[in-house]
């Protein structure tokens, strides 16, 4: 049996005629009979029959109907991932990441794949501030970024997929705040957070937090992470962080972990000339599911 064979079965159940699925294939009508009645012989049991004028499946042959049906979409889809890998191996995607982030977290594991997977596609990945990424997108320095939660993007026809969650919590100096166990040992500390969509969220959730814990705490912002980061290790504050973040949490500091996890997501344009960003996309979210 060949997939002629299968192509040709297929064609005649869904045109519902030998004839017009001889025109549809662009051969002979007894070329498509000779081909079922060949495919009857190997399996050794009919596949359809006339009845009333119509053209029914049997038993059997419906049961292979279904499944030459998926076999078939699982080759084109297939066919389809190759030939996009190989329209994208001429191609260098770049990826932006907030430069906030521990490349310990996802670089090795990203060109690692890539490597092993597709090694014709050139990966490049470089840190920028985060209320930079979406403006490098848009602008096209970046084909894809990996970011926090956001909701801009989708105003501006991009595809938002989730890759994965991190945890988070309050980052604090040792030597400013000490014993501390809960939330509740840092009431009266500033909470600085820096000004982007996900911590703005994040600070109204951990008012909410602290609210249990009896006390409401001061937010202040920052326009730079190293900023806020600067000011909590000075004991100006507690500083809001995940686990993504370039933070060794080692002697200075300490942590009250947060309930909470924050979204890594992966955002990249609808529409690109570029094949391998779709491809990249896709191999993204897997690798992080």
């Amino acid at each position: 049996m060949t997939f002629g064979q299968i192509k040709c079965f297929i064609t005649v159940v869904n045109e519902q005629s030998f004839a017009k699925a001889a025109n549809a294939l662009f051969v002979s009508q007894p070329a498509v009979s000779k081909s079922i009645s060949n495919m009857e012989q190997e399996f050794g049991f009919p596949l359809m029959e006339r009845k009333y004028g119509e053209l029914r499946l049997t038993p059997a042959g419906a049961k292979l109907y279904d499944f030459f049906v998926k076999m078939d979409q699982s080759y084109q889809e297939v066919i389809d991932e190759i030939r996009q890998s190989m329209q994208a191996s001429a191609e260098t995607i770049l990826i932006g990441c907030p430069d906030t982030w521990d490349p310990a977290k996802f670089y090795d594991k990203i060109m690692d794949h890539f490597k092993e997977n597709f090694p014709s596609i050139r990966l490049e990945i470089e840190g920028s501030r985060l209320p930079d990424l979406l403006g490098r997108l848009q602008s096209g320095a970046l084909d894809l970024i990996m970011t926090y939660e956001l909701y801009r993007p989708v105003q501006y026809g991009f595809s938002i997929q989730r890759l994965t969650d991190t945890g988070c919590g309050i980052l604090y100096s040792k030597s400013h705040y000490k014993n501390v166990k809960t939330l509740a040992d840092l009431n009266g500390a500033d909470f600085l957070i820096f000004d982007v969509d996900v911590e703005k969220k994040f600070g109204k959730v951990v008012k909410k937090i602290c609210s249990d814990w009896g006390f409401t705490p001061q937010i202040k912002n920052f326009n730079r992470f190293g900023t806020a980061l600067f000011n909590m290790t000075c004991g100006n504050g507690v500083l809001l962080y995940t686990e993504w973040d370039n933070i060794f949490t080692n002697t200075p500091y300490g942590i009250v972990p947060l309930p909470n996890r924050v979204p890594v997501n992966l955002v990249y344009p609808n529409m690109s000339d570029k094949p391998g960003i779709q491809l990249v996309a896709g191999e993204l979210v897997k690798l992080f599911a």
